[in-house]
């Protein structure tokens, strides 16, 4: 028996997680173009057909609608087993005030005694402005109390408060309980035109937008992007404000020396001429943690934290008679014996090879300054990341400016496309520092000391990439720079915007 007890509250826990992960999920639904009219439709039918039932049992209920500031319909199916139940359904907030309707998704989480399965009927009147806006914004909402579905308007049930009265009864389906009730109300996006993209870039005109043409609110409910509203009423929709999200990059290109220090045995280093450098090259790999923000309609903020690991190679060609004047050894032939180390540097070129591994952290911030209109998109993204590696010998600066133009496909329940070319300026200057070991034949090694400054060969290069919307919330990017110069660079990222 207690085996048995032990399997069933098991099995409660596992439902209680899943209707919980329903609920929040619930609201991302996505509803097809071409299905959101006639779902509007219905909703509005169902809705007419809820007061009608309701005035011809109360008939006080038309003269309480009339004088109110607007009212929730909604239709909801739910299952409730001994401990725990749940339901979704959707509904239409109507402000009688501005004469707009929203359309509103309605999750529930009943804890308590009960089993039934039924759909419900209900219909919420609002009193005042304040109610009925924190209804649009989306709202949670709790009640404990017992309900009797008899799949009829027999079991219509009341409830009031001082901002609203509540009517609800069984359409059908039998059950009977006693619970604590969690809801949750917030706006369906997909039949209700709130502005809110489903492009990650503010844009307008683009050919699958279906908005609600009748008693629109297009009212930005959100606290970010600032002027959003001004900009929703000009017609445009903006994506969701906040974004996370992970971005990886590898780039190899060529780099070039442009300052050299030098010291000897732990001295001062001095600024030295080099003769030349050769193979120089530096490769890295990196994953940052991007988390952004939409300030203004048109310009997004972000922040970067993550991780990079690669190599800086370059041999350094060296004077070896400056070195010799450096280290103010005389290589005079009379009188010997004659310093060791006129064998090796004097009239040779000696080469410095510089191998810099480094693996550390990156912190960058940056922008972005985007807009699309009629299927098309311009943008233009502009970072700065700074690289603290854990070891003390490299350190750099990367400066990124990158102007794209491109397409926007609509690939209909598949989300949408967005393909796009341009340029990429990247400036990267590495500073590394480093000690190597000159064998000197019977003496010992010559300590050279050396920092050096280092820049990317080439700046600019041509980028082709591609930006998937999966939906308002999920993004894929997936981007080649290269083409011209000697940069080669893949950069991919997923995001999630809410």
């Amino acid at each position: 028996m207690v085996k048995n007890w032990g399997s069933l509250f098991c099995y409660q826990r596992k439902l209680t997680i899943v209707l919980l992960f329903t609920i929040l999920s619930a609201c991302a639904t996505h509803i097809p173009v071409n299905e959101r009219e006639a779902m509007r439709e219905e909703i509005d039918t169902a809705a007419n057909e809820t007061i009608a039932t309701l005035a011809k049992n109360k008939p006080e209920i038309q003269e309480e609608l009339e004088a109110s500031t607007g009212y929730l319909v909604a239709r909801v199916s739910g299952t409730k087993i001994p401990l725990v139940g749940g339901g979704y359904g959707l509904g239409v907030l109507v402000d009688q005030t501005e004469d707009t309707r929203t359309y509103m998704n309605i999750s529930g989480l009943d804890i308590g005694v009960g089993l039934g399965q039924a759909t419900m009927r209900a219909l919420i009147v609002i009193k005042d402005e304040e109610t009925l806006e924190q209804f649009r914004n989306g709202k949670w909402v709790s009640s404990t109390g017992s309900t009797t579905v008899s799949g009829d308007v027999s079991s219509l049930a009341l409830s009031s408060t001082g901002e609203t009265s509540g009517y609800y009864f069984g359409e059908s389906g039998l059950g009977a309980s006693a619970t604590t009730r969690l809801i949750k109300l917030s706006v369906n996006e997909d039949l209700t035109d709130t502005g809110i993209s489903d492009i990650s870039i503010p844009n307008i005109g683009f050919d699958d937008d279906e908005p609600q043409q009748e008693g629109a609110p297009r009212k930005w409910n959100r606290k970010l992007p600032f002027l959003a509203q001004n900009v929703i009423d000009l017609g445009y929709d903006l994506p969701l404000p906040f974004g996370i999200g992970l971005v990886y990059a590898n780039v190899d290109q060529d780099i070039i020396l442009t300052e050299l220090e030098v010291g000897f045995y732990g001295s001062e280093k001095e600024p030295f001429e080099f003769v030349a450098f050769e193979n120089a090259s530096a490769d890295s790999e990196s994953v940052q943690l991007k988390i952004d923000a939409w300030l203004f309609p048109f310009m997004n903020v972000f922040g970067l934290i993550g991780r990079v690991q690669g190599d800086a190679i370059m041999d350094v060609l060296l004077d070896g008679n400056g070195m010799l004047d450096k280290l103010g050894v005389t290589c005079s032939p009379p009188p010997p014996p004659q310093d060791p180390r006129c064998a090796v540097l004097q009239d040779n070129t000696i080469t410095l090879p510089i191998v810099s591994p480094f693996d550390g952290m990156t912190y960058g911030i940056g922008t972005v300054l985007a807009g699309g209109w009629n299927n098309w998109l311009v943008t233009l993204p502009i970072s700065f990341t700074y690289a603290d590696t854990d070891s003390t010998d490299t350190e750099g600066f990367v400066t990124t400016v990158s102007p794209r133009f491109g397409r926007l496909l609509n690939l209909d329940q598949y989300g949408k496309l967005a393909l796009f070319a341009g340029g990429n300026y990247l400036h990267a200057k590495l500073d590394v520092s480093g000690t190597y070991f000159l064998p000197i034949p019977g003496d010992d090694d010559l300590e050279i000391n050396y920092d050096i400054k280092q820049e990317n060969a080439d700046e600019w290069n041509l980028v082709l990439g591609g930006n998937w919307d999966i939906n308002k919330t999920w993004s894929v990017m997936a981007e080649y720079n290269g083409f011209i110069g000697s940069r080669e660079a893949f950069i991919a990222s997923i995001g999630f915007r809410y």
